[in-house]
């Protein structure tokens, strides 16, 4: 049995034998019962009733006149009833949970002499009484008022301040990695646990969301939970729980469309032109959800489906005038290549990517809840996701053949079971087993080798397949067991208990698996002759079959005891602390040769080290202080540190780059070897490559990845202070966040070195530029690079905040933010791959240790106004109104030089900004479409025009030194919902408009979206102290985005019974 099999089946074992919950899915209620007198009452019933579903908690108080109850279902609404011998019942109605929070009630009992009314809460007064650190509720109703297309859990989570969400749908909490938060679906991980979706979620690299938003009841966003219960992140934590039966019926049925007439026609450029109209596109949205009882009072379900599908047109298909590729010669290529494959007896069916693009997914659910006493409540749910999108990559220079493009396929599958125990008033449970399964694949064309022909018109041609997409899969198995045991004594709720996960991976990536070839020209192709020829397959005899993965298993335990003490009715503590245990089942290969090199130069690097299981502690401190005793005014905060997990891909690169597994093949003509690729062959079959590999040897340089013997996960310290207060009759809230690195990830490349000189020194043109220079080690020739996964404990941030919260009772909710957010990293870590992370990391300094400076996540300015409008017209019409302003700094970039400045082999240094005199001593190399002298002229107006650069003359650009300019986009949300009311239910017919970025409809210079990847490379670098500036002088880095900056809208139509 492997390994990993050994501690699930030893984990489950152990959970069912003891009392043994990571991230929350229940709400809870606490309070005291007193007498008139204020003396506690002893023995009280307390009975919390679910009225949609009957649903019953209860429990009696104890010496203090003390109770709580946890576990309980979120939402509501909820009826409380309170009972004691002698004393009036009390009956409290109307109330609502929010998920993950504790509900106050406290009641004081009369005589029966007395007489009490009953109590309906209609809403909450005052500020939120419950969270002790920076956290956020969304309910349902909130989350369909929220403007929206993707119908995403990032749409929402914006409202938060301290979250900003990129176009991608990534979510960045306080200025920190996305991939360092958590997500979690009844209580089911469904982060992108691997680490390679731009949305940070399951399905995210097939443009799919991880749930429906149709299926949601509550969203709670975290930032500092000081519950040791909440753990897996160092970013934030978004938990979402799924709606559920009740004893009633209830569903939906809806449909949400877009086409390209509801697609803004223009906006104005940078270059001051009217952008040109949108491609023609469809998107639809359309789905179901299905509620009831199975048996009254007793179970229930929950079911949904949903289907979506978008398609549009490839904007630079072969005819397109889009398209700056020459169809006449990409047509007589294709029938060439047609004509050779016939001689080769090979079957070719590429055609020249003229079909529509497309992206589709499929949704389904389903969720039973079962009441199987006052004690015990269970629930089990299902839950499939399975996306399927058309990659092109298309380009306005590059035209793909349909094979050249891909599909890839995701489908998730989740599976979540949850108990829920009161053993006693004293005692309670809660248990939790979750199973994610995903399975991801890029799906080319039928196998052929890939064929790149420069040339073709003003543009690059591609046929046969991708060579990133050839062998190109990842399986995922995810495992995890969650268990707490909470004891109520007194003041003090103990709690014990521990979350352990367990995962799988399977990783088949060989790139060039059938074979590359590259050509100049199309009359290069014609007569066969190659520039490079690419081939890279498993060596067998290590690894025992050609369709190598990289496969491995790892596992975290959690163990954590925390006290939520109540010190008195207004002041409350938790003070916990957790220790997480990382595993790690397997060991990458031994690479021989280099272990001996490494221990020649007395590191202490080896391919085959496994990482330690070495305890990680997490103490944890937080308040709340009722400060008035009403809730006007609450001071909560606290202290802790955090322990995440890292993306599994960064592990998974050390198990498939020891150097054994695979080899490469690389022959390459260039003016020094012209005739590289003379001998080699034009073969189109795949399975034959080894024909031209013959003729070759391996790649005489390896790369290899490695662990530090020390790396830990990712840990920060953080602090958190906030306060709750109402003044002018606004809810207001402040916040401060600080976190500080304890372990973050930095990548060393130990065989480049100092030299001692610098740049200055090497080159006297460029004496004004005293950056160090580095070189290869002694004897380190055989290797590209040696990549080290290590830790380092420099990096901070921090965020400020300012929300203001206002119901108005004719129906208008409005809530304003502003934040200030700081973030300095080492290393941003962005890539999937170890020399991605370490090569792109831009210094100015040793690439090794690099300098402190803005992370690619800061954006320091955000503002945020939410205004949401309700009005009921008579009887049966309601209308809502929902506007969103964000306001932000722009992304963050790097200036850099497109080339190796200081002999590092890698294109990560930052550019030196000269002023006119030190540009005036730059050597520029000519070209016939621009003269050296033309090229420094341009570059000094240049520099002159560009605003960050020409305020820092003299300097070196810094890493995210500077962010783009400031955003402003507004959303609307139009709903009108016709009520149709019978004896026995009431249906509901809503229509709804969603419009996002409204104000590019007002003003086609409104909303404009800047497009960065957060860097620019405007000189290239050609050796020897030469450069290259071939712009003019009215040169601009900056563009905006072609489809972020239009208005977008969205119509939809939802029945509900």
């Amino acid at each position: 049995m492997p390994t990993y099999k050994r501690f699930i089946l030893a984990a489950v074992t152990l959970f069912i034998t003891i009392n043994l919950e990571a991230q929350i899915t229940t709400s809870s209620i606490s309070g005291r019962m007193t007498d008139m007198n204020k003396k506690p009452i002893i023995g009280a019933t307390i009975l919390a009733i679910h009225e949609l579903s009957s649903t019953r908690y209860g429990t009696v108080t104890n010496i203090d006149g003390r109770y709580t109850i946890q576990g309980m279902r979120a939402g509501g609404p909820y009826k409380i009833l309170v009972s004691y011998i002698g004393m009036k019942p009390s009956e409290t109605k109307g109330i609502m949970l929010q998920l993950g929070e504790t509900f106050r009630h406290n009641v004081k009992l009369a005589e029966l002499s007395e007489q009490l009314n009953e109590v309906v809460i209609t809403g909450k007064a005052g500020v939120d009484a419950t969270k002790t650190g920076a956290a956020m509720n969304i309910s349902s109703t909130e989350i369909n008022r929220i403007p929206s297309i993707s119908h995403s859990i990032a749409d929402v989570t914006r409202l938060n301040p301290q979250v900003r969400v990129a176009n991608t749908g990534a979510m960045y909490f306080a200025g920190v990695n996305n991939r360092y938060n958590s997500f979690q679906i009844d209580g089911a991980m469904n982060n992108d646990a691997y680490g390679l979706t731009a949305n940070g979620s399951n399905g995210g690299q097939a443009s799919t969301q991880p749930v429906s938003m149709e299926t949601i009841e509550q969203i709670q966003v975290n930032t500092a939970p000081f519950d040791v219960r909440q753990s897996g992140f160092t970013g934030g934590a978004i938990n979402a729980i799924t709606k559920s039966g009740t004893n009633e019926f209830h569903g939906t049925i809806y449909g949400f469309g877009n086409n390209q007439h509801l697609i803004g026609s223009k906006y104005r450029m940078i270059n001051g032109k009217n952008s040109e109209k949108y491609r023609d596109q469809s998107e639809y949205q359309a789905g179901v959800t299905l509620g009831g009882p199975m048996i009254k009072n007793k179970l229930f379900f929950f079911a949904n489906y949903e289907k979506a599908n978008k398609t549009y047109q490839n904007p630079y298909a072969i005819n397109s005038s889009a398209s700056l590729i020459d169809a006449a010669t990409a047509n007589n290529i294709l029938d060439k290549l047609r004509e050779m494959a016939i001689q080769q007896e090979v079957t070719y069916n590429g055609e020249l990517n003229s079909t529509d693009v497309y992206a589709k997914s499929d949704k389904a659910g389903l969720k039973l809840n079962w009441n199987i006493n006052d004690k015990h409540k269970a629930s089990i749910r299902w839950s499939l996701v399975s996306a399927r999108q058309m990659n092109s990559a298309s380009s306005a220079a590059v035209l793909n053949s349909s094979d050249f493009s891909y599909d890839f396929v995701s489908k998730t599958n989740s599976f979540t079971a949850e108990l829920q125990s009161r053993f006693s008033d004293q005692w309670s449970n809660e248990f939790r087993i979750s199973y994610v399964r995903v399975r991801d694949e890029r799906q080319p064309g039928a196998p052929f080798p890939m064929i790149e022909i420069g040339n073709v018109g003003n543009g690059t041609l591609h046929l046969g397949n991708d060579r990133s997409s050839m062998e190109n899969s990842l399986n995922q198995d995810i495992w995890s067991f969650t268990d707490n045991l909470t004891w109520y004594t007194g003041r003090h709720a103990f709690t014990f208990g521990t979350h352990n996960e367990f995962y799988k991976f399977s990783n088949l990536f060989i790139q060039d698996a059938y074979g590359s070839y590259f050509f100049s020209s199309p009359d290069d192709f014609y007569a066969g002759k190659i520039k490079q020829y690419r081939f890279a397959q498993a060596n067998v005899d290590v690894t025992g079959t050609p369709r190598w993965a990289a496969a491995f298993g790892a596992g975290q335990l959690g163990f954590y005891a925390q006290d939520n003490f109540n010190v008195t009715g207004h002041l409350d503590l938790t003070l916990g602390v957790r220790m997480d245990i990382p595993l790690f089942f397997d060991t990458p290969a031994e690479n021989v040769s280099f272990n001996e090199f490494a221990a020649s130069k007395g590191w202490h690097y080896k391919t085959n080290s496994r990482l330690s299981s070495a305890p990680m502690f997490s103490p944890r401190f937080g308040f709340r202080w009722n400060m008035d005793g009403a809730g006007k005014y609450i001071l909560r905060g606290g202290a802790g540190v955090f322990t995440g997990r890292i993306p599994f891909v960064w592990l998974s690169n050390n198990f498939s780059g020891t150097g054994i597994q695979l080899s490469s093949y690389i022959a390459s003509t260039s003016s020094s070897n012209p005739d590289a690729t003379k001998d080699l062959s034009f073969i189109l079959n795949p399975s034959k490559q080894t024909q031209n590999v013959e003729k070759l040897t391996a790649s005489g340089s390896q790369t290899i990845n490695i662990f530090d013997k020390d790396f830990k996960f990712t840990q920060n310290l953080r602090l958190n202070l906030g306060f709750d207060f109402t003044l002018g009759g606004i809810n207001w809230t402040a916040e401060a966040i600080f976190s500080k690195s304890l372990n973050d990830i930095l990548y060393q490349n130990p065989i480049v070195d100092l030299t001692g000189k610098t740049l200055g020194e090497t080159f006297p043109s460029l004496q004004f530029d005293q950056r160090p220079m580095l070189s290869k080690i002694e004897g380190a020739n055989t290797y590209s690079g040696v990549y080290v996964l290590t830790n380092t404990n420099k990096g901070y941030t921090y965020n400020l905040s300012l929300q203001g919260m206002k119901k108005f009772d004719f129906g208008l909710d409005v809530t304003a933010s502003y934040a200030y957010t700081k973030s300095k990293a080492q290393n941003d870590c962005t890539g999937s791959v170890a020399q991605t992370n370490w090569q792109y990391n831009y210094t100015t300094g040793n690439p090794n240790d690099p300098e402190l400076a803005n992370s690619i996540f800061n954006v320091p300015h955000n503002i945020r106004v939410a205004a949401f409008y309700t009005k009921k017209w008579k009887t049966n019409h309601s209308t809502v109104i929902g506007l969103i302003y964000n306001g932000s700094s722009g992304i963050p970039y790097s200036v850099y030089y497109y080339g190796d400045l200081n002999g590092d082999s890698g294109y990560n240094d930052l550019m030196y900004i000269p002023t006119d005199a030190e540009a005036d001593q730059m050597n520029f190399t000519a070209t016939s479409g621009y003269t050296a002298e033309e090229q420094k002229t341009n570059f000094k107006s240049w520099l002159a025009n560009e605003d960050y650069l020409k305020n820092h003359r003299g300097e070196y650009c810094q890493r995210n030194g500077a962010n783009e300019k400031f955003e402003h986009h507004f959303d609307l949300h139009l709903s009108h919902t016709i009520s149709f009311v019978t004896s026995k239910r009431t249906y509901g017919l809503e229509f709804s408009l969603d419009i996002v970025n409204i104000g590019n409809m007002l003003n086609k210079k409104w909303g404009r979206t800047y497009e960065s990847g957060g860097t620019y490379t405007p000189v290239t670098y050609k050796g020897e102290g030469n450069f290259q500036f071939l712009h003019d002088a009215d040169y601009t880095m900056h563009s905006y985005s072609d489809y972020y900056s239009r208005w977008r809208g969205q119509a939809g139509i939802r029945f509900t019974f």
